[in-house]
């Protein structure tokens, strides 16, 4: 019984999984998506802490914009494998892999969110 319920379980995650995984598809290609220097004009946040990234991008009909601060990466290069993990409904989310450089360590992380 036992194992019936953990084998339930294991399929009922798997299933959800990959329907969670299907909805980055309406997400822009990061081939897609441009960057460019950002300052935020908000007075509460401090430099270097309001200087980053826009990232904008047009797909399905839709324009996204989203913004990294507080950093001097540009999640579009290469060597961070930007790819789209989850979408919300109105947000799709971007991880990439670690980068670790003169003791700096980098972890990629983006929101589009659409309009």
């Amino acid at each position: 019984m036992r194992n019936a319920i953990g084998m339930a379980f294991l399929i009922f995650g798997a299933l959800a999984g990959n329907a969670y995984a299907a909805g980055t598809e309406v997400c822009p290609k990061v081939s897609d998506i441009k960057s460019s220097a950002y300052t935020s004009d908000d007075e509460n946040i401090p430099a270097p802490f309001n200087e980053g990234y826009k990232y904008t991008a047009t797909a399905n009909g839709k324009t996204w914009v989203g913004v990294t601060m507080g950093n001097q990466d540009d999640y579009l290069a290469k060597k961070y494998n930007l790819a789209a993990e989850s979408f919300d409904g109105s947000i799709c989310s971007y991880g990439g892999t670690k980068v670790v450089e003169s003791g700096v360590t980098a972890v990629p992380y983006l929101k589009l969110k659409a309009s």
